[in-house]
């Protein structure tokens, strides 16, 4: 299943569907790769209500430049952008996400503000899918049709709650 795509999104909304979070609302749109001519993959993740869900965003889309009101997002849009690179050090906690971004390799639009308002439940979306990838990466390991990606092609960015890792500088921030 690609990063991204309307059936990754689902899959990783589902994972999301029984975790209660805090009453806040916040959209981060993640940005990954486009580097070197590379494809950029960009997905949304959007927390109201004490709910998350994913929803793709094709990468051809213009960067979302913090309205509200596009897209079903909801409040300010903050935008991630990171190499794919960045991506997997971070998800394979070889990278925190905060030192990631003071080191300028994750760039970030938008009120930082409404990430830091919503770092607890960034936080426990992080939590959540991180296990979930971890889970299919240990499936897809031994073969189970379940996994939620086959790995086969190695570009497996981060998780869409990585923007949780701001709020745990020393933890893998990743998915």
């Amino acid at each position: 299943m690609e990063i991204g795509s309307e059936s990754w999104c689902t899959a990783m909304s589902d994972v999301l569907a029984d975790v209660e979070l805090p009453e806040v609302q916040a959209t981060v749109e993640q940005r990954i790769g486009g580097g070197n001519g590379g494809p950029v993959v960009a997905y949304r993740l959007v927390i109201d209500s004490g709910r998350a869900h994913l929803e793709p965003v094709p990468a051809d889309a213009e960067t979302a430049r913090g309205e509200s009101g596009e897209h079903g997002e909801v409040g300010e849009t903050v935008v991630m952008s990171q190499s794919r690179e960045t991506a997997e050090a971070v998800r394979r906690g070889e990278l925190g996400a905060l030192a990631a971004l003071q080191a300028g390799l994750i760039t970030v639009n938008g009120d930082v503000r409404v990430l830091i308002a919503a770092s607890e439940a960034l936080a426990l979306v992080n939590t959540a899918l991180g296990q979930a990838l971890a889970d299919g990466e240990d499936s897809a390991s031994t073969g189970d049709a379940a996994a939620t990606d086959d790995g086969a092609d190695g570009d497996r960015p981060d998780g869409p709650g990585d923007a949780g890792g701001t709020s745990e500088p020393d933890g893998p921030g990743g998915g």
